[in-house]
């Protein structure tokens, strides 16, 4: 079936009924909160589930109405920033549209040229982007790389991308039944991808094909991404890079206990109050980024259908780490340390692992999230039976299993912020820990999702920028197995 059939059979006619019925009034509320009614559209369809359960028994103006207050409230927020963003981004060297090129250009209709750089998005950016600018709201704790243009003098990109291992086994295997030789350790998702206002049309379709070629050193064969033709979308800078569709996936609609929307990772989360199912379904495409894997995508000739994903692996599953890795790990954190990266309670004292635990839990959470293994993140009181030993009573450290199970796994990367305690890493498990005298006593568990709306994130990404600038990207490999 060609693209566009594609595209259409995925629509809800209801919905497209409702937004078209609209038009005139999302045009006036995106003048009212600055954005074009395009992003409104967008909110307008993405909180439409949360009315339309079958056909609608209201007139359509008063079903907008219902809406309309968490719209203009989330289109206003989206506002604010787009245009910070535009402002650092450059984006009004794009006004009157204009054509990338392969110089790395972009030719506007008056014969003059823009400056276009390629290159990584720094962490702390990409937050911004996917928090703030994307229609989503929310970022992704398990992002691995961000790639974007940058108009020439630009401190920020005019298009963003933002790619995570998978952690859907779904997608996989419905690659691997239609033949294609695809698993964790070689496939990247495509999570966040976004253009600022004014950006020209094809410079979105550039910015996927020169991450190709950076995903492709990286170890990366294959690039799928979802793209939801229920909101509007129609997937044309993908198909203009050559995705190939190959399954379709179901959505669920959740949303919180005000009717905003929120994803399915912030809903695992306990921040869902009401969750739709209806026949809602994404349309999964897949790119290769070499000729042999572009080579196999091209036997693909039908749509598998994706069940809806579990919650994760079972907590009774508890792996078995490399205590070696963990004191590796260990040592480079404490490499790239600074005043930025600690407790601001430890501002004033001499650098050491005091007030570096929250950011190194978090960094290590999320680098076991990327090779498929849940941790959770600890915030509480480290003490000791044995009196020559301080306690530490404020503390972070991740711990793996059921929270009532004396079995689960306590992993500590600073656990010398004790005095008088000598190791540097623990990794036992609790109950082995409570009989040796040493107590971890949780106060907030947060789960890897919860991590980026947390105080302790921005200090977090200056410490995963640091790690980058002090020991290079990981390769997909090293990050995924």
């Amino acid at each position: 079936m060609a693209w566009p059939a594609l595209v259409r059979q995925l629509r809800d006619p209801v919905i497209d009924a409702f937004s078209a019925h609209c038009r005139e009034l999302v045009a006036a509320d995106a003048r009212l909160c600055g954005i074009s009614a395009r992003d409104f559209d967008i909110q307008l369809r993405l909180h439409a589930p949360l009315l339309f359960r079958s056909d609608p028994v209201w007139p359509y103006e008063a079903l907008y109405e219902e809406l309309r207050p968490r719209l203009i409230a989330r289109c206003s927020r989206l506002s604010s920033y787009i245009k910070d963003a535009d402002l650092l981004a450059h984006s009004s060297l794009l006004l009157g549209g204009g054509e990338a090129h392969r110089d790395f250009t972009v030719r506007r209709p008056d014969g003059s040229s823009v400056g276009v750089n390629f290159d990584l998005v720094s962490p702390s950016h990409g937050h911004v982007y996917q928090s703030k600018l994307h229609y989503m709201l929310s970022a992704r704790a398990d992002t691995l790389v961000e790639f974007g243009c940058y108009l020439q003098g630009a401190s920020h990109p005019v298009t963003y991308l933002a790619f995570s291992v998978c952690d859907r086994p779904g997608v996989v295997q419905a690659l691997q039944q239609q033949g294609i030789p695809a698993e964790r350790g070689n496939l990247l998702i495509l999570t966040r991808a976004l253009g600022l206002s004014g950006a020209v049309r094809n410079l979105m379709s550039f910015t996927i094909g020169q991450a190709v070629r950076s995903l492709r050193a990286m170890g990366c064969r294959f690039i799928v991404t979802a793209f939801n033709p229920l909101l509007g979308f129609t997937g044309s800078a993908l198909h203009a890079t050559n995705f190939t569709p190959f399954a379709t996936a179901p959505v669920a609609y959740c949303y919180d206990t005000f009717g905003s929307y929120v994803t399915r990772r912030q809903s695992l989360s306990g921040k869902c109050a009401d969750r739709k199912v209806g026949n809602y379904r994404n349309l999964l495409v897949v790119l290769g980024t070499d000729s042999t894997a572009r080579k196999e995508i091209r036997t693909v000739n039908t749509l598998h259908h994706v069940a809806e994903p579990a919650d994760g692996a079972s907590a009774d599953e508890i792996p078995a780490l490399d205590p070696e890795e963990l004191r590796e790990y260990r040592a480079c954190l404490e490499a790239v340390w600074s005043l930025s990266t600690a407790h601001p309670s430890y501002a004033r004292e001499p650098l050491s692992s005091k007030g570096q635990c929250g950011v190194s839990s978090v960094w290590l959470a999320c680098q076991l999230r990327l090779r498929a293994i849940d941790a959770t993140y600890c915030y509480g009181r480290l003490s000791f039976d044995d009196p020559s030993i301080s306690s530490v009573d404020h503390h972070c450290w991740i711990e793996i299993g059921r929270p009532t199970d004396a079995n689960r796994q306590v992993i500590d990367l600073t656990c010398d912020q004790a005095d008088g305690f000598e190791e540097k890493v623990i990794y036992r498990r609790h109950g082995e820990l409570a009989r040796a005298g040493i107590h971890y006593e949780p106060v907030t568990r947060l789960s890897v999702d919860d991590l980026p709306d947390d105080r302790v994130w921005p200090r977090y990404m200056r410490l995963e920028e640091s790690m980058r600038a002090k020991w290079g990207m990981r390769t997909l490999c090293e990050a995924a197995v």
